[in-house]
């Protein structure tokens, strides 16, 4: 593992100072390797010392360990955009960083276990808050489309009430970047006690609701890509619940129901001629 992955690892345990300086770390490496401890310091608007807590806490003896084993670490193969490019360049290479970081942290056979528990479950429930909750009422439609029982659960009181009625047999799809929303996990833990299955889609391994699951599914945190103008943290979780219908689509009696559904809709929309 490269030492911009561990930090990415570590992320979520560093103190909020420190995370300043992960950020920094994550998004600009190359920056990084060339300055001094103060220059960074200065730029991340930490001190010194908070610096020299971050690089112990990632195992290194001193700063200077830190940026060798930084310069060590493979390169991203997305090339940075200057101030110079257009908008457009701007944001099709901060999808490309995201695309490519959650395609490393992709595990097949977690995939394909997924779509397992997805294709046995007698019903699934989707969770979702804010635009995690989108992402959920989207993913819903298409499973339904497949003829797939499923249900998106995106209000917190409605989202709690459906973890206490979960039955053996129901699987709970739970999105959460983080996996750290509160009434997400509160919903996942009182589901599992109904004895539920759950699989998390999350950036954070080490988080509350991979703990809680019993099958994680990573993705990019768009957090450590530089997205100071781009707030879509959704584009990584869509990736991954695409690979997953793909999958569930190569199943002939899901595809026969999706195609039918879709002609339901266009002769209802255009007619039938």
């Amino acid at each position: 593992m490269s030492i911009v992955n561990a930090v990415e690892e570590a992320y979520s345990s560093l103190s909020r100072q420190e995370r300043k300086v992960a950020l920094k770390v994550i998004q600009e490496p190359k920056q990084v390797q060339k300055m001094t401890i103060s220059s960074l310091a200065k730029d991340a608007d930490v001190s010194n010392a908070t610096i020299t807590r971050f690089v112990k806490k990632m195992g290194c003896e001193s700063f200077y360990a830190f940026k060798i084993l930084l310069a060590e670490s493979p390169s991203n193969p997305v090339a940075t955009v200057s101030t110079q490019d257009t908008v457009a360049d701007q944001v099709y290479s901060y999808y490309q960083k995201i695309l490519s970081g959650t395609r490393e942290r992709l595990d097949s056979d977690n995939l394909h276990a997924a779509v397992d528990l997805i294709s046995k479950a007698r019903r699934v429930y989707l969770y979702g808050l804010g635009s995690s909750g989108y992402t959920a009422q989207e993913m819903t439609q298409r499973l339904i489309r497949m003829g797939i029982a499923a249900f998106s659960m995106t209000d917190t009181h409605i989202m709690y009430i459906s973890g206490g009625i979960m039955q053996p047999g129901d699987v709970i799809l739970a999105i959460s970047l983080t996996g750290a929303t509160i009434e997400v996990n509160s919903s996942v833990a009182l589901a599992k006690k109904k004895h539920a299955q759950v699989i998390a889609i999350t950036s954070d391994e080490q988080s509350r609701l991979a703990e809680l699951s019993d099958l994680t599914l990573l993705v990019k945190n768009s957090k450590f890509v530089n997205n100071s103008r781009f707030v879509n943290s959704q584009f990584a979780i869509t990736y991954e619940l695409d690979i997953i219908a793909a999958m569930l689509l190569e199943n002939a009696q899901y595809r026969d129901q999706m195609n039918h559904t879709i002609d339901l809709i266009t002769d209802n929309k255009f007619g039938k001629h």
